[in-house]
């Protein structure tokens, strides 16, 4: 009990995170994806990025990594614009480290992607938490490697 006293608040996030995986059944690159695009206020390790691009190699885990991350793009709301900041992060990521398949299989979803373009998240603050500058950098990014933009 008295570790319970001792637990931060992402601490029990994180513990609600792997209960959640459990009861979701995700597979293991389901739960990799959504700790790289989780909702901490802290970005994703290189060395999970990584792995996640490595198992863009595989056939099994491909699927499994792109839908989560499509996903989580879809899931954009005020309380989890950073899910999208992260997953656009990762995105870009795999562009540049991950298996060719990402790029035909982000021209695909070129409409998930682009829907970005028009959210827009003020904190309560008045900051600007720019979830369109990392589109803007994403697109503008693609668009100059003249990846899959016509």
């Amino acid at each position: 009990m008295d570790s319970l006293k001792n637990m931060t608040y992402w601490d029990a996030v994180g513990l609600i995170n792997k209960v959640k995986n459990v009861v979701m059944n995700y597979s293991e690159w389901e739960i990799k994806v959504r700790d790289a695009t989780n909702n901490e206020p802290w970005g994703a390790s290189s060395t999970l990025m990584k792995e996640i691009a490595k198992g863009t190699y595989q056939y099994d885990s491909f699927n499994d990594i792109m839908n989560t991350i499509y996903s989580r793009l879809t899931e954009c709301t005020d309380d989890k614009w950073r899910q999208c900041y992260k997953a656009l992060q990762l995105l870009e990521y795999l562009i540049k480290n991950g298996s060719e398949r990402v790029v035909s299989n982000c021209h695909e979803n070129i409409y998930t992607i682009r829907a970005l373009q028009k959210f827009i998240y003020v904190d309560p603050n008045g900051k600007d938490q720019g979830i369109n500058g990392i589109y803007n950098i994403f697109y503008n990014y693609i668009k100059k490697k003249n990846i899959f933009i016509k």
